[in-house]
């Protein structure tokens, strides 16, 4: 009975020293959960993570992921979202943090992963402080634990937010500069001394300027022109050029409507801080606008920039310009308006720059009907002197829109009975046939491979063989085993492929016999089924769907389907 003991014992260690996880360490810290910057910092985290990892032979890290500055209320994070997709991929399926609150600290989400998610698709989760392994044998014992922690991490960080609340709120009466009401305006930098804003030499009289030009009558587009024209930087540039910001997209960032616009109607040139236009009712959740009676407004809370009157007039002349679109809208009557339809979508083919509306619209009396029309914003803002106009009007991005949707329709029925086609091919149920076979023929040979092992260690013991002979052989079967693994992996990657190809052709397939009879484009229909339009210099557009091309994935599919046999 002794030696057969130590003969499966054996066989067990053998096993595992061929049964390797993937694993993704995952780090998250949060000030506004109230963590310990310096206690839970990623590099401390991560330096947990190798400590723990030292000896773990039947663990591999596969990645790293990461997430500074995200709450734990939610999993709305990239580094977690990144690790979930990995997860679904196959390409991890361990899961270590340092404990549990930094995998999330909400108690049902966090609880759904650890009891439902993770366990659900053969995911091992290892907290390392809290001294939980979901693979280790006393696993549910050490579990019983692991939902009170969860329980005071969504506690701790609810207190935390009710006193970072009450903080945030007797620092808005004095009117001191709060680093989560957004970046430091335009024109001002910060008073470090004071904890307020300070009038910035730079970019000051730049706002005086604006507001000189916009009381004179000056209109936003034309203020942009006269900056961008002469070279004055616009916030984006601003904070590219002083290191605030390192994206790209703002180093040759141009002054737009908007921007100016914004810098016209904002109190904080007067002196005056707003504090309250946003809230969320808790922690975790998305934020929402409150409305202006309800903002918290503190007069000479910084210096001003400009007067009070000089501040009423412009707010005089952007009502009256307001009242003026009023009456051209009255006035002019569109038989249809598409800006709510396409906003977002338009994009210039050549530099990528959004495209705006903008309306053509016709005087009383005329004979030319008024108009809604597109053009590349880095060309309007730019003084015509950055890409070209990319003109082109409404009603001809809607038919081409419409044209390409209605195409991918007539395409639909023909996809749907070419999947048909294929699951109903004999070659396709030759395939699954083999494939049966491939994973039947794997088992033999594992099976067969650990009675040869269990055979040798018994010659072993009975010294029929000597130590020399036993580890040689003993390394050829590992091998061999291991490269067993190696090939069931590999089919089972292909099989996956081709499910999630054809999963993926499926969905399309439901979204467009969902929205098949549709008469008119709706923003439902765009967004579900529109990533881009583009507008080429030749008025030519083109469109990039969300989705890949049907036929494309059908023969990844088809693929795919030979690797498996090949592989097999």
């Amino acid at each position: 009975m002794a030696r057969k003991s130590r003969v499966n014992r054996s066989i067990a260690e053998m096993k595992n020293e061929i049964a390797i996880w993937k694993a993704g360490f995952y780090g998250r810290l949060s000030v506004e959960d109230g963590d310990d910057t310096e206690q839970n910092s990623i590099g401390n985290q991560k330096k947990i993570g190798d400590h723990y990892l030292v000896g773990k032979n039947d663990i591999v890290l596969v990645d790293t992921y990461c997430d500074n500055g995200y709450t734990g209320m939610n999993f709305e994070r990239p580094g977690f979202k990144r690790m979930f997709d990995d997860i679904c991929s196959g390409r991890v399926n361990c899961v270590i943090v340092k404990d549990i609150s930094r995998l999330g600290r909400h108690f049902v989400m966090t609880s759904n992963f650890v009891e439902r998610i993770f366990p659900e698709m053969n995911v091992r989760l290892v907290c390392i402080n809290d001294d939980y392994d979901s693979a280790a044998p006393d696993a549910d014992a050490s579990a019983l634990t692991l939902p009170l922690k969860m329980v005071m991490n969504d506690y701790y960080v609810k207190d935390i937010s009710r006193k970072i609340r009450s903080s945030i709120h007797a620092k808005m009466d004095t009117g001191e500069y709060l680093p989560s009401s957004g970046s430091i305006p335009y024109g001002y930098v910060r008073d470090p001394e004071h904890n307020t804003f300070e009038i910035d030499p730079e970019t000051a009289p730049i706002v005086l300027r604006i507001f000189q030009m916009r009381a004179n009558g000056v209109s936003f587009n034309g203020i942009c022109r006269a900056l961008n024209s002469d070279g004055v930087s616009c916030p984006g540039k601003i904070r590219y050029e002083r290191g605030v910001t390192t994206a790209k997209k703002y180093k040759n960032a141009l002054w737009i409507r908007g921007t100016v616009r914004k810098i016209t109607q904002d109190m904080v040139y007067v002196g005056s801080r707003v504090h309250g236009r946003i809230t969320r009712s808790r922690v975790g959740l998305s934020k929402k606008h409150r409305p202006e009676e309800e903002w918290k407004i503190i007069e000479n809370a910084h210096p001003a920039i400009i007067q009070k009157e000089l501040f009423e007039m412009v707010q005089k002349v952007n009502s009256k310009e307001l009242e003026k679109r009023r009456n051209y809208a009255e006035r002019n009557d569109f038989q249809n308006d598409y800006r709510e339809l396409f906003r977002g979508l338009v994009y210039c083919a050549d530099c990528h720059s959004l495209m705006s509306a903008g309306k053509g619209c016709a005087r009383i009396g005329a004979n030319t009907p008024s108009r809604i029309f597109y053009d590349c914003n880095t060309y309007r803002y730019s003084e015509h002197i950055q890409c070209t106009s990319h003109y082109v009007r409404q009603e001809r991005i809607y038919s081409v829109v419409k044209n390409a949707i209605d195409q991918q329709m007539k395409v639909a029925v023909d996809v749907e009975q070419l999947i048909a086609d294929i699951k109903n091919s004999a070659a396709v149920k030759f395939e699954c046939a083999e494939l049966v076979g491939s994973s039947a023929s794997i088992s033999a040979k594992r099976k067969r491979l650990e009675d040869r092992m269990e055979r040798l260690l018994v010659d072993l013991t009975a010294r029929i063989i000597d130590r020399n002979e036993y580890e040689y052989m003993r390394a050829k079967y590992l091998q061999q085993l291991k490269d067993l693994q190696n090939v069931e992996e590999n089919i089972n990657v292909h099989k996956s492929a081709v499910q999630e190809k054809l999963s993926d052709v499926q969905a399309w397939l439901r979204n467009m016999k969902e929205y098949q009879s549709l008469p008119e484009l709706t923003p439902e229909i765009l967004r579900l089924l529109v990533k881009e339009i583009l507008v080429h210099d030749s008025r030519d557009i083109s469109i990039v769907f969300n989705f890949s091309d049907p036929y494309k994935i059908i023969a990844d599919i088809q693929n795919c389907a030979e690797e498996v046999l090949q592989v097999g």
